[in-house]
C-alpha cells in the first residue's frame, strides 16, 4: 500500500509540473508571470531563386573619355561615368579641377552630360557646363528587298548591340557668359 500510494503521489507531481511548465502563464527568471504567445512556425522547403539575367547597360558611354582637342585655351577634358553618374577633370594652364556629372538620355541617339560646378586650385572654379552627344545608337539597315528594284526599299532604325563605342561626338554648352559651343570629339580610354 506504501508503494502505491508514493507512485500515485508521484504521478501527481509529474501531472501538476507538466500542467505548470505548458501553462500560458508561465513564470519568469524574477517571479512574474510572462503570457506566452504562440510563435507560428511555418515550415518552407528551400528552392533556389531562379537566375535572373541583368539588363543590358541602357546607354554605351560607360567609361572613361577624353577630349581629342583641347577647350577653351589649355584646358583638357575628361570623364568617366557608369551610364547614369561619374565624375570630371579639367587640367591645364595652372587648373587642376575635378567634379562630378549626371548623365541623361536625350531624345533620338543623344546623350547630355551635365558637369557640376567644381572648385580648382588657384581660387577658380569650372562652370556647370553640359554636354550633348551623339552615341550612335541606332544603325539603319536595309531590308531584305535590296536586289529587287521594284520594291520600295524601306530602313528601319534598330538598336545596335557591338562592341562598345570608341568615338563620342559632342558638342560643349559652357555655362559661363562669353563662351560659346564648339564641337568636341572624345575618345574611350
Amino acid at each position: 500500500m506504501i508503494a502505491s500510494t508514493r507512485t500515485g503521489r508521484a504521478a501527481a507531481l509529474a501531472l501538476a509540473l507538466a500542467a505548470a511548465i505548458s501553462a500560458p502563464g508561465a513564470a519568469d527568471a524574477a517571479g512574474t508571470n510572462v503570457p506566452e504567445v504562440a510563435q507560428p512556425r511555418v515550415l518552407v522547403p528551400h528552392v533556389p531563386a531562379p537566375h535572373v539575367p541583368q539588363p543590358a547597360p541602357r546607354d554605351r558611354i560607360s567609361g572613361c573619355w577624353s577630349g581629342e582637342r583641347l577647350i577653351y585655351g589649355p584646358y583638357a577634358f575628361s570623364f568617366c561615368s557608369n551610364g547614369d553618374y561619374g565624375s570630371y577633370q579639367v587640367r591645364g594652364g595652372g587648373l587642376a579641377c575635378n567634379g562630378s556629372v549626371t548623365v541623361s538620355r536625350g531624345p533620338g541617339d543623344t546623350v547630355t552630360v551635365n558637369l557640376s560646378r567644381s572648385q580648382c586650385n588657384n581660387w577658380t572654379d569650372w562652370s556647370a557646363d553640359r554636354l550633348v552627344c551623339r552615341t550612335g545608337d541606332r544603325v539603319w539597315i536595309d531590308q531584305p528587298y535590296a536586289s529587287r528594284p521594284e520594291v520600295a526599299q524601306p530602313h528601319v532604325a534598330v538598336p545596335r548591340r557591338p562592341a562598345p563605342m570608341r568615338q563620342l561626338d559632342c558638342t560643349y554648352f559652357p555655362a559661363a557668359a562669353g563662351y560659346h559651343p564648339i564641337g568636341l570629339a572624345l575618345s574611350r580610354n
